[in-house]
């Protein structure tokens, strides 16, 4: 349970003074579970490497890479499975797999779509995904956002992936941005953590361990949907 709504709705109203006070120079977001409703799609694409290696997927093992990218998720199941098929073919088959289940009908998560067209007119915004390019632009594109980001950036073009803060800083100095001046938006812990570690404010919508995100900011939300409704980040 994430707490009750009165506990979230305050928390916007200290997030809109500590972001108004501050300063946002650039908005930047996570995609998977937070803008669009992805799980299942995920697992999808984490049952069939599970099955090339003679493994049953299981939340407990799940918990360990959710928010990671699809070669980072490969390499931490070889880690901790330790199969006899090699980490290439374990990043081949999970990549692979994941465009495919990105073929799909895509979901909006509530309130992302009106968000994200409020945001874009009014700073820079971009999206920093664990997801594929390929599959992030499909994704932007079926919800017809696309071009409301002025920049689209996969955790596989950097060096590492989240929980390191390298794809939010890349989206920073794309967007000219300094880190301390964004704002980003994410759903995971290991996402949070990321933007923690690149000197950002982050608000979370979570769909992960709701304590430990808690103790690394306070500012939650329910779903985007509140975001709107409370006012607290427009500038």
């Amino acid at each position: 349970m994430l707490g009750s709504r009165r506990e979230l709705r305050l928390d916007a109203a200290v997030l809109g003074e500590a972001v108004i006070s501050g300063g946002i120079d650039a908005y930047i977001f996570d995609m998977d579970d937070l803008l669009i409703r992805s799980a299942n799609t995920w697992r999808k694409a984490e049952r069939a490497l599970f099955a090339a290696i003679g493994e049953s997927w299981t939340p407990e093992i799940a918990i360990r890479y959710k928010g990671m990218n699809a070669l980072d998720v490969a390499a931490t199941v070889h880690r901790l499975l330790s199969p006899s098929l090699p980490l290439a073919d374990c990043q081949r088959i999970m990549r692979e797999s994941l465009l495919e289940s990105f073929a799909g009908q895509i979901d909006a998560m509530p309130g992302a779509v009106d968000l994200v067209r409020h945001l874009h007119r009014r700073r820079p915004i971009a999206v920093a995904s664990g997801s594929p390019l390929e599959a992030i632009r499909t994704a932007l594109s079926q919800l017809d956002i696309l071009n409301c980001f002025d920049q689209v950036i996969s955790s596989e073009s950097v060096a590492r992936g989240k929980p390191h803060p390298d794809v939010f800083l890349a989206a920073a100095r794309a967007l000219g941005a300094g880190p301390a001046n964004c704002l980003v938006f994410e759903d995971s812990l290991i996402g949070v953590q990321a933007a923690v570690a690149a000197g950002m404010r982050v608000a979370c919508v979570p769909s992960g361990p709701f304590d430990e995100i808690r103790r690394l900011t306070p500012y939650v939300f329910t779903t985007l949907a509140e975001v709107m409704a409370e006012g607290s980040l427009m500038p």
